[in-house]
């Protein structure tokens, strides 16, 4: 009976290792094997403007002919606001040459510091799964300049001279009417009355947080792309009260986001404004979804 009961083990604990082994193995087969030869982030310029689009561009170069890369992810681009990104694969005698632009703009001034994109992929000089990291980014946001109004020293002097002589005449003038005034004008002013003025008209009434979820519903609805999803979510951060460099952490810890379903759709907002191409149809249904059960 302990022999049956050891064999018996040992076909379970055979079962096991090899529905281990498979998941492994699936799991690395949906990896590309890559050698990877450069990975890097940059901008195109290292101080831009509040409110003036610039460009940050991935490029990763990898030694095998490939028609597309998978399994990279951006960096978290939460103070900034994301205007689009195009994305080019070429390929020759020497590998892939992969880039991604990415047009964003920034809304406030100061430090800005930009994660890096990450790439997961077997790696082809040792056969390991590895996750690959560019560099980071940090770039100072400046204001815009107000350039001095500048005056010679000889306009100067023309313009006090001209003020003088216009003081002058005009001191001159102020005389002799309050002259003629004392002299000819008895009779008391004519009494005129004010016009009535009409009461203010009432202001419109502002839309209330369920008509701008509903809104913001309907513009998902109809237009489902990224620009439209950045849009929705920085209308629901405004909805709650979170400033534009606030991140989701953050809104997520304020009280109105203790509801699941509120929860939910800051979440799915954030997907959907941040994903990868390929998953971006999904990830605005899934906030269209959201949306809905707040309705």
């Amino acid at each position: 009976m302990a022999r049956q009961h050891s064999v018996a083990l040992a076909a379970v604990l055979a079962l096991a290792a090899l529905f281990a082994g498979s998941t492994g193995r699936a799991s690395a087969q949906a990896l590309q094997r890559l050698t990877v030869e450069a990975f890097d982030l940059s901008a195109d310029t290292a101080q831009p403007r509040v409110d003036v689009a610039f460009h940050l561009i991935v490029r990763l170069h990898v030694r095998e002919p490939v028609t597309a890369i998978s399994n990279l992810e951006l960096p978290i681009l939460a103070q900034l606001e994301l205007l689009g990104d195009e994305r080019s694969v070429e390929t020759n005698s020497a590998g892939t040459e992969y880039h991604e632009t990415i047009t964003v703009v920034a809304h406030r001034t100061g430090t800005l510091m930009i994660g890096p994109a990450t790439l997961q992929a077997i790696d082809a000089r040792n056969g390991h799964a590895e996750e690959f990291y560019t560099n980071g980014l940090t770039l100072e946001v400046a204001g815009e300049t107000l350039q001095p109004l500048v005056q010679t020293e000889s306009a100067a002097v023309r313009a006090l001279a001209w003020s003088a002589r216009a003081a002058l005449w005009i001191g001159g003038i102020a005389c002799v009417g309050a002259v003629i005034t004392l002299i000819f004008l008895r009779r008391p002013p004519p009494v005129v009355s004010a016009p009535a003025i009409p009461p203010p008209a009432p202001e419109p009434a502002s839309p209330s947080p369920h008509d701008r979820l509903r809104d913001a519903l309907t513009v998902l609805r109809a237009q489902r792309s990224r620009a439209a999803a950045v849009a929705v979510r920085a209308a629901v951060w405004q909805l709650m009260g979170a400033s534009e460099g606030e991140t989701l952490a953050d809104v997520l810890r304020r009280p109105a986001a203790t509801d699941p379903r509120v929860a939910a759709v800051l979440r799915s907002l954030e997907r959907a404004a941040f994903t990868y191409d390929d998953d971006l149809d999904a990830a605005v249904a899934a906030a269209c979804t959201a949306l809905e059960e707040l309705q």
